[in-house]
């Protein structure tokens, strides 16, 4: 991970992942349930929050841009592939639930698969690692229990803003948020173990490819009148983040 020259305080990344978690049940609860605003509408909004949240951090932090968009570019790659294989063949096992025409495949690969995939991954599996582990520099934590810190409590907040961002969806609020928070985690991890933005972002680009290809929409998911959030999942596997 990028280290600044000098460590800021650790209450400080505390306070940004708070930012973080806020923020990303915010987005999805105003957009997703309380607003309901559409799909088209939504991911320039996530991705302008998730764009102003990490270049407040970065700049916060004190490092440069390239050492946290470009480190070990190479092992991100591969992390995201492999991540993407995993993800990708969860999501071609669940029912497909719309049909992209010809027409709107352009638009589908932009919007849906890169900008939004890009603006989840980096909020969800890079953004709460990074925060996480710069916190628990700051605090100089050393030794074994250190080590099991760094390794695991980033990968832990991660999943915990996972959860937090997919409850603001009203279909989410069941038991897929248990295969959603394994396989966003996953890329967590990819991007802990590689120090690569590349793996958690490439990753969900990838996982959004195949939601698109198979035909699963992905939230925000326009909730009938008077209807009430299902108790169960539709599928019996992965849903797309």
């Amino acid at each position: 991970m990028p280290v600044p020259v000098s460590a800021p305080v650790w209450w400080g990344s505390l306070l940004w992942l708070v930012g973080v978690g806020a923020s990303s049940f915010g987005v999805a609860w105003l957009s997703g349930t309380r607003l309901r605003i559409r799909r088209a509408l939504y991911i320039p909004l996530l991705a302008l929050v998730t764009g102003g949240l990490t270049a407040g951090y970065v700049a916060w932090l004190g490092v440069g841009v390239e050492d946290v968009v470009l480190a070990r570019w190479g092992w991100g790659l591969l992390a995201a592939g492999v991540a993407g294989l995993v993800l990708g063949f969860g999501v071609i096992r669940q029912p497909a639930t719309r049909r992209l025409e010809r027409r709107d495949l352009p638009e589908a690969v932009v919007w849906e698969g890169i900008v939004y995939g890009t603006a989840e991954g980096v909020l969800l599996s890079a953004l709460p690692v990074l925060m996480t582990w710069q916190l628990l520099h700051s605090l100089g934590w050393a030794g074994t229990a250190g080590a099991v810190a760094r390794w695991t409590l980033p990968v832990l907040a991660s999943a915990a803003v996972i959860v937090v961002h997919h409850l603001g969806y009203w279909n989410c609020r069941n038991r897929i948020l248990v295969p959603i928070t394994w396989g966003c985690s996953l890329l967590a991890v990819g991007y802990l173990v590689t120090a690569s933005m590349v793996a958690p972002t490439l990753g969900h680009i990838l996982l959004h490819f195949a939601a698109d290809a198979h035909g699963v929409e992905m939230p925000p998911v326009d909730r009938p009148e008077g209807s009430s959030p299902p108790l169960e999942p539709t599928g019996p596997s992965m849903r797309a983040a």
